[in-house]
């Protein structure tokens, strides 16, 4: 991806101390590789110690790994300042904060929120491409088209590509001489390079473990948000007060949304089935909107309403990923 002095602004300004936010949700993504999000799903709630996290991630003695869980609770969370909550009537919530919008104790957390929203995104600007290509892939010479397994491995590794795209930008690796190699002792530390294997390690998957690996990225993602907010004592940040309240939260991971949509796409398409794709495509699209909707709410809650995001809006500028 080529630098631009717009990107590196935004680097500059927000990922250096940020950079703990990517550690946390690498850490999470491999902890949900054996262990069911359920187990730690309400644990924000309880706004947990940093050794009760470390506890919780079962990485006890794993002195790296109890760095990051402490920096990140002690250093990070820590220093987050509540949100009061005005509450005028039965459907208008209005929570205000006491710090501008960009203050430095805030920036992890808007970094978090402009990661999970990243990761939808990328999903929305596949399915986008393909409707708008009259539901039809762009499959290579080369390619083999064996329907629904066509689908899913093209939707994998789009996202798989982009996301990977918006690590390396962010995850720069510094070459040094073999002398200085030397002199360094890394043993104890997390590098760039160690945080961008834990996060994209899973390249070749089957089509079941696909939609499971994206869809532990997404819940790293939105425990993380979760941790910060909790200290901010807002408990359910993505949900929006309307005429009926909707928990965008529970859309994004809902077995319904993503874990079932995208497998059954994937068989209208392999079987041809116009109308039922279709409806597919409405629920989906559906869906996703709400998702985007709450996570633009919870963007408006951390700003104190100072930002307000178009749906597809991010906070942050994410190179030309979306024109590839």
């Amino acid at each position: 991806m080529p630098e631009s002095s717009t990107i590196l602004y935004d680097l500059n300004k927000v990922f250096i101390p940020c950079r703990t936010v990517l550690e946390m949700e690498a850490l999470t993504s491999l902890l949900l590789e054996y262990y069911n999000y359920d187990e730690i799903k309400d644990l924000p709630h309880s706004q947990p110690s940093s050794q009760k996290l470390i506890e919780k991630f079962h990485i006890l003695d794993c002195h790296p790994l109890e760095n990051i869980i402490e920096y990140f609770i002690n250093n990070i969370v820590g220093k987050l300042k509540p949100i009061v909550m005005y509450e005028r009537d039965h459907h208008d919530r209005v929570r205000r904060g006491n710090v501008d919008a960009y203050t430095k104790t805030r920036l992890c957390l808007f970094f978090a929120l402009h990661r999970l929203k990243l990761k939808f995104l990328i999903i929305k600007h596949f399915m986008d491409k393909f409707k708008e290509n009259k539901y039809s892939l762009d499959l290579s010479e080369d390619q083999e088209v064996l329907g629904a397994h066509s689908f899913l491995s093209a939707f994998y590794r789009d996202y798989y590509k982009k996301n990977k795209m918006n690590l390396k930008l962010m995850l720069s690796s510094k070459r040094m001489s073999e002398r200085v190699s030397k002199l360094m002792d890394t043993s104890d530390t997390i590098t760039n390079e160690d945080i961008l294997n834990a996060i994209t390690f899973k390249k070749f998957l089957d089509d079941k473990n696909r939609i499971k690996f994206i869809m532990k990225e997404i819940k790293a993602s939105l425990f993380v948000c979760k941790i910060m907010f909790a200290h901010m004592d807002v408990y359910n940040p993505f949900t929006i007060g309307k005429e009926t309240m909707i928990d965008a939260e529970e859309i994004m991971i809902s077995q319904d949304f993503i874990p079932e949509l995208v497998p059954a796409i994937a068989r209208c398409y392999a079987e041809e089935s116009q109308n039922q794709l279709e409806d597919c495509f409405r629920a989906h699209e559906f869906m996703m909107t709400r998702v985007l909707e709450g996570i633009n709410y919870s963007v408006e809650i951390a700003s104190g309403g100072n930002i307000n995001l178009d749906l597809e809006e991010t906070l942050y500028n994410t190179g030309n990923i979306f024109a590839i």
